[in-house]
């Protein structure tokens, strides 16, 4: 399953070495948390920032994990 739109970034916590939790809010999932793999990159940091509008794409492998 895929889904993407619009969202605002609450929230991130870094998960290991590279990757950060990423928690979004969404007009029309509300609010949704999700793996950013190498989030933590000098160049994706700035762009994660909680207040920061971003566009996103969601994938899952079964329905109700979105």
């Amino acid at each position: 399953m895929e889904w993407s739109g619009e969202a605002s970034v609450m929230a991130q916590h870094r998960h290991g070495e590279s990757a950060v939790i990423l928690t979004v809010l969404t007009r029309e999932a509300g609010l949704i948390r999700g793996l950013v793999p190498g989030g933590a990159s000098a160049r994706r940091a700035a762009m994660l920032q909680p207040g920061n509008r971003i566009s996103l794409r969601w994938r899952a492998r079964l329905e109700d994990q979105l």
